[in-house]
Formats: C-alpha cells, structure tokens, sequence
C-alpha cells in the first residue's frame, strides 16, 4: 500500500513537530511543506519535498491526501475549506477557528462534503489520559462528583515581549485552558456552565494573567479550575508530564477527580479508595493503589490516527464537533470574566 501524502500548512513550532513525526511514520509522507516565510523552504530541501508559500497551490500541485493546518488561527477557517473542497482531510491544530461562526461553517461544508476533520487537541492520545478516562468511565472511583485542577506557571517576562500576547486573546485561557477543558470534556462529559473570575493585576497587560474558573457538567457534576501563568508552581500540566523537553519537570499532580467510592490524582495515577464497604468513613485509612501506564508520545499517536482517519479506518476522536464544543467552552470563560457573570454553554 503506498504511503499516505501529508502537506504541512504552516512552519512554526507545531508544524516543525508535525513534520518531524510524518517523517518518523511508516503509513505516511510528507508531501510539501507551505510557509509565507521564505526560510521555510529550507526546512522543505532538508526533508527532500517541494516547498510553497500559497496554500492554494500546494494543495493543488502536491496533491495530498490530507493536510495539517498549523497556521495562525485566524486562518484556520479559510485553509481547511480549502481542504475540504478538495477531498483533501484536514487536521487543523486547536483552537478549531477564532470563532464559533467560523467554525460552523466548517463542520457544515466537511458533513456536506463527506470530508472528516480531526482537531489537535492531541492530549487525548496520552496514554495517561486514556487511562485516566478508563478508571473514570469505568467506575473504578465510583459515579463522578467533582474535579478540581490547577494550572499555574510562571511564563517568562520575554514570553510577553510577542506584543499580541499582552492583549485579548493572547493570554493562558486561550492558548492553555483550550487544552485543559479539552481533557476535562473528554473525562468528565459536556460543561453546561462557567463562573469565572479573571485578573490582570499582576502583569498589568490588557489579557488575564489569573483566573479562578467554577464548572458545572452534565448531570450535577462540579469543578473547579485555578489558572495562572504568573506564578512560581509546580502544578501544571506542561510540569507534570514529562511531554515536552523545553519545561522543566517535577513528580506532581496537577488534577484531581472525586467519586462516591474513590479518588484519582493525575498524572501520578494514585487511586485512594477504602478497602472495604463496610469501612469507609474518615475513621478509616484509605488504600492507594497505582494505576500509571507505560508513557508514549501523543503526537505521533495523533498522526497515525489521521492516517486511519484518512483511510476510512476510523472515525476522528477529536471531531470538528468536538472542537466546536471545546471551543465554545474557552469562549464562555473569556465571557464569563469579562462581564463578571455566569455563563450557559449553547448546544453545538
């Protein structure tokens, strides 16, 4: 069977990664990479591919078979119709589009078209994270009551000297919450509800530096989120999970889920439960058990699912759908800690 041909719209960070593991992969090759910047192209000679700076054309003249989309967001939209008015599979890098209009639209001409998308909340592809909503899905801490999660770093000062990072937008709930509700959907089921407080007090830039985020999930289940990316801690994601070689890391959880038989720390997968019905009260000790399954890196997990994507084998885990309502739900808490009011999440 031949390889799969994959163009790579977008040669910044993600797009680099993303090349990197197409080029690691059996069921795939690179087919072109795109960049307005001309330095890209030599990125393209070292990987022997043609190289583009009109997306147009590299879809046309490198005929893919799917397309990553790893540009700006604000162009989100645009380039993945252009997919998917070629037959051409998208996987657009999170958020899905700026906005939820925009990405409507997109899930509506994909379902017209027949074209799946495939969004790269690539989280859900950690072998932690299945694992976790394995333990959560199937009862091991009992019906799910509540979750609380903490994500708070201390960016570097010369992260903000980017100057659209200091405004609306370029702050931690849409460049990093994105991903923590993301996970949280996934464990816990749909958000119908946020109450956010937000501040800028400590950098003093028009975007949120801190957040304190309440939660409501479909069927009474509670949460709670503390964002902040000014802050000496260990408590994050990026920290915890030894995914990515530029953060330091630390042995911490950063995420905790509470049932009516047990709970569940993440990412260290400590299970707390009592050993036996009959002893269960705070008289009695608890028992951990350890659940930690053998790491693997997400992303290459993310790019042979497109493959099959692609193929017809399975459907897309992160759908455009699904993109929408992780989407939406940022959105709300941006919402919410403007106005200083609660916020009902719309059906997608």
């Amino acid at each position: 069977m031949s390889q799969i041909r994959i163009v790579v719209i977008g040669a910044g960070t993600m797009g680099r990664r993303h090349i990197e593991y197409i080029g690691a992969s059996e069921a795939c090759e690179l087919a072109a990479v795109c960049d307005p910047d001309a330095g890209a192209a030599v990125l393209a000679a070292e990987n022997g591919v043609p190289f583009f700076h009109d997306a147009i054309e590299a879809l046309d003249l490198a005929a893919p078979d799917g397309a990553v989309i790893a540009a700006p967001t604000q162009l989100h939209e645009e380039l993945a119709m252009a997919c998917i008015r070629r037959g051409v599979a998208p996987l657009v890098e999170k958020p899905i589009t700026g906005e939820l209009d925009e990405g409507h639209r997109l899930v509506d001409e994909a379902t017209a078209a027949g074209v799946p998308i495939l969004v790269g909340h690539h989280r859900r592809y950690h072998p932690r994270i299945r694992r976790l909503w394995e333990l959560v899905q199937g009862g091991a801490i009992g019906p799910l009551i509540g979750v609380s999660l903490l994500w708070a770093v201390k960016k570097p000062d010369a992260y903000y000297d980017i100057v659209w990072r200091t405004r609306a937008g370029g702050g931690p709930v849409l460049i990093n919450l994105i991903h923590e509700l993301d996970t949280l959907r996934y464990i816990c089921g749909e958000i119908t509800s946020v109450y956010a407080a937000s501040s800028s007090a400590t950098r003093g830039f028009e975007v949120e530096d801190t957040a304190a985020i309440t939660l409501t999930f479909a069927g009474g289940v509670v949460g709670s989120i503390f964002l902040s990316d000014a802050t000496p801690s260990p408590w994050s994601y990026e920290l915890t999970m030894f995914e990515n070689p530029s953060y330091a890391h630390v042995a911490e959880n950063c995420a905790f889920f509470f049932g009516r038989e047990g709970s569940l720390a993440f990412p260290k997968m400590e299970l707390w439960r009592y050993p036996a019905a009959g002893s269960a009260g705070w008289e009695h000790p608890l028992d951990l058990d350890m659940y930690a399954p053998e790491d693997a890196d997400p992303l290459a997990a993310q790019i042979a699912h497109f493959c099959r994507v692609i193929q017809g084998e399975e459907a897309p885990l992160v759908s455009g759908v699904e993109g929408l309502r992780t989407l939406a739900a940022t959105q709300a808490v941006l919402t919410s800690g403007r106005e200083g009011r609660p916020v009902d999440l719309p059906a997608v």
